[in-house]
This record gives structure tokens, C-alpha cells and sequence, in this order.
């Protein structure tokens, strides 16, 4: 091979690596969103959203890769271990946080085995009520749960999730004791708090809208800092109740493996942003209760950081337990 076919192929080569060859030269392999929970669900409508305007932008084929189990770290460990080419993402919720908090045999490490890519939305996390629960607002709860200790009951989609958690945070910071019912998931939550057989559930939004909707279920607040446009009318849960500090929102951010190039992250992140500032992308969104919301790698790894000693503080100080 002459040496100027050798510098060639070295150059290709170099640029495949970095991710910024063109699809015929670098993309040989698929660009892999890993959802590492149930087709069907909230994360997998975000990531399928993306993907399909990922592959028009990027001219490349851009898959989702379902691989559910032990609450995301079936599809997080998998991801972990994936090579670091930026041919394999993952797209996650809370749950990078959550999970090795609360389960400490967990392998990897949400700021250690990952690089972070970028936030993709916001979606509010709602406590809603029964319908015939005699309560219109957050005080009217408290003083109710203060009258009958122990005798109100929340349902979360599943022990350990960022539901249970914003649960029991409202739990210690208004001094009231709600029974705790887990679900194995949002759905079955939704569907006995709006029949009744649960008083109250702490859940995302686009799991109880349509109850919400059809007035089976009153919502009393949003747990995150500010109201949601999302839910116009509902307040949060901090201003209703004047809890202090309180503030907890499902967020949904995509990370590559540890170790992947930086210049492989940006041109990635900057794929994510194009996508999200879509209006197309956005009005879907919009519609299944997301808040699109975009950010660069640096920000998302201080993002992280900061959650995990948020979680951390909220787990030791209300005594949250893993399955």
C-alpha cells in the first residue's frame, strides 16, 4: 500500500472514531437508543420520537432497543458495557439516580459509568386524588391525613421509583402518614385511584391525564419547583401546602457509554437539540405531557451530581427502602 492510500485510510479511520466521518464511511453499524424498560411506556414513546427524526437528520439508521428489567439496570448495565463509539445511548429517567441508591449491588455507577449526553424533557409528577375523597386542595389533605393517621393510602407505579419518593418526601416534610400501595408500573396506579380502591396516587401525568380529563381523579398539586404548563390551574404542591424545599420533577436524559470521544458526544448532543427544537417534535410531546427540554453534556454531568445528593439526603432521611 502506497503511503499516501495509507495516510488516507489512517484519516477515515480517525474520523470514524470521532464520529464525524459520513454515513458511508463511519456509520456502518446502527445508532442504538437503549430504552431499558417495556415497549409502550413513556420513555419508549420519547425515544421512538426521536429516533425517527434522528434518522432523517442524521441520514443514518437510528434503532430502539427495548431491554427492560430490575427497573432499568438491565438495559443501564448493558449500556454500561456497550464500546464507546457512540453507536449505543441510553435514554433514562430518575432511575440512573434512584437505582443504585436504594439497590447498592447495582454495577454501575450513574456519574462513573456514563457520559452524559444530553436532557431531553421534563414531565410533571402529579398527586391526584379520588374523585369522592372529601378533599379540593393540598391543605384540605394534610388536615385530613392529621385526623386519620395511617388510614390514607397512595399508590406509585413501583417502590423506589420517583413517584414512591416524591411521596414519601411530601410525607416528612407535612408531618402526615400515608399507607403506601406499590404497582408494578403506572397503569394499574391510575386505574384504582380513579375506581376508588386507592385514595390517593402520585403519578406522571400522562399515566392519570384521561382520568383527569373525565374528572374520575381531582389533582391537588405538581411536584416540581414551578407550575407546569402542561397542567394550567394546578399549583405546586410547594406553593398549595407553603412546604418548604420541596420539589422533586421526572425528568429524561440520554447518556453513552463512559469513555466515548467528546466529539462523538457533541455532534450527538447537537443531533438531540436539532431534534428537540423541532416543532413537529415539540407539539408531539407537548401532547403526551412532556417538556422538551435540551441541554449541553456539562450541564446535564452538573444536573446529575447534584440529583444524586438530593436523593441521597431524601432516601437516608426517610428511611426509603429498595425492593
Amino acid at each position: 500500500m502506497s503511503l499516501i492510500k495509507k495516510l488516507q485510510t489512517t484519516v477515515v479511520l480517525a474520523l470514524a472514531v470521532c464520529g464525524l466521518a459520513g454515513p458511508a464511511q463511519a456509520q456502518d453499524k446502527p445508532l442504538r437508543l437503549v430504552v431499558p424498560f417495556s415497549a409502550g411506556g413513556g420513555v419508549d414513546a420519547l425515544a421512538r420520537l426521536l429516533a425517527r427524526k434522528m434518522q432523517a437528520d442524521l441520514g443514518e439508521t437510528v434503532i430502539v432497543d427495548n431491554k427492560p428489567g430490575a427497573g432499568g439496570n438491565l438495559g443501564l448495565d448493558w449500556v454500561a458495557a456497550a464500546p464507546p463509539d457512540g453507536r449505543t445511548l441510553v435514554i433514562i429517567t430518575n432511575s440512573l439516580v434512584i437505582n443504585p441508591i436504594l439497590t447498592p449491588s447495582t454495577k454501575f455507577d450513574p456519574q462513573k459509568s456514563f457520559a452524559p449526553v444530553s436532557m431531553l424533557a421534563y414531565s410533571p409528577v402529579v398527586l391526584v386524588a379520588k374523585s369522592d375523597l372529601p378533599v379540593s386542595n393540598l391543605p384540605e389533605l394534610i388536615r385530613l391525613a392529621k385526623a386519620s393517621p395511617g388510614k390514607l393510602s397512595y399508590g406509585s407505579c413501583g417502590n423506589g421509583g420517583i413517584h414512591h419518593l416524591a411521596a414519601e418526601m411530601l410525607k416528612g416534610v407535612a408531618q402526615v402518614n400515608l399507607v403506601h400501595v406499590p404497582y408494578k408500573g403506572c397503569s394499574g396506579a391510575s386505574a384504582d385511584v380513579a375506581g376508588g380502591q386507592i385514595d390517593l396516587a402520585m403519578m406522571s401525568v400522562n399515566s392519570v391525564a384521561a382520568f383527569m380529563d373525565s374528572k374520575r381523579v381531582k389533582a391537588l398539586g405538581v411536584t416540581s419547583e414551578k407550575p407546569s404548563s402542561l397542567l394550567p390551574g394546578v399549583p405546586t404542591l410547594a406553593a398549595a401546602g407553603g412546604l418548604k424545599d420541596f420539589a422533586l420533577e421526572g425528568w429524561y436524559a440520554a447518556f453513552a457509554p463512559a469513555g466515548t470521544p467528546a466529539p462523538v458526544i457533541e455532534r450527538l448532543n447537537q443531533a438531540f437539540h436539532r431534534a428537540l427544537a423541532d416543532a413537529e417534535v415539540r407539539k408531539a410531546l407537548t401532547v403526551g405531557y412532556f417538556e422538551p427540554q435540551s441541554s449541553t453534556p456539562a450541564a446535564l454531568a452538573e444536573f446529575i451530581a447534584k440529583e444524586s445528593v438530593r436523593y441521597r439526603r431524601l432516601v437516608a432521611e426517610q428511611g426509603i427502602k429498595g425492593d
